[in-house]
């Protein structure tokens, strides 16, 4: 009874191994997950591809703008918070909102303490950064 179990189990390990090897080794639907087709491409064909999106990610900007806490001290609206209401803060142009980002002390907002975190420059990469204030851009 033991050799017969035994002989079951190595057949179906073998048989297992047999069916691996195959799916490896042809390039047909691979049923245990091993391989990944790479397809052919005609390099004489023309690339008919749309070109990648440039420019800043809006939804981008506005997940930075809630991951690094801004929300925490800043409204999207004129109501004041720790932080001036960001409604309409695009009016100051891109190169303002960077330096208020980058370098938070250098312009303080009438009646408000400079408290903003002098870190957000070097935590955002500059693609980001412009995320963030293409996002800010949108606020009315």
């Amino acid at each position: 009874m033991f050799k017969r179990s035994k002989l079951i189990v190595l057949s179906a390990l073998a048989i297992f191994t047999l069916l691996a090897l195959v799916a490896c080794v042809e390039a047909t639907e691979n049923p245990f997950g091993t391989t990944t087709p790479v397809p052919t491409t005609d390099s004489s064909a023309p690339d008919t591809s749309e070109p990648v999106a440039s420019g800043p990610d809006i939804a981008n900007g506005e997940s930075k703008f809630k991951g690094l806490g801004c929300s925490g001290c800043h409204r999207t609206d004129s109501g004041k918070l720790v932080g001036p209401g960001l409604a309409g803060i695009g009016a100051q142009g891109d190169d303002a909102i960077r330096a208020s980002i980058i370098d938070p002390s250098a312009v303080i907002t009438e009646g408000f303490n400079d408290l903003m975190p002098k870190t957000f420059g070097d935590m955002l990469k500059d693609s980001e950064l412009d995320d963030l204030i293409a996002y800010l851009n949108t606020l009315n």
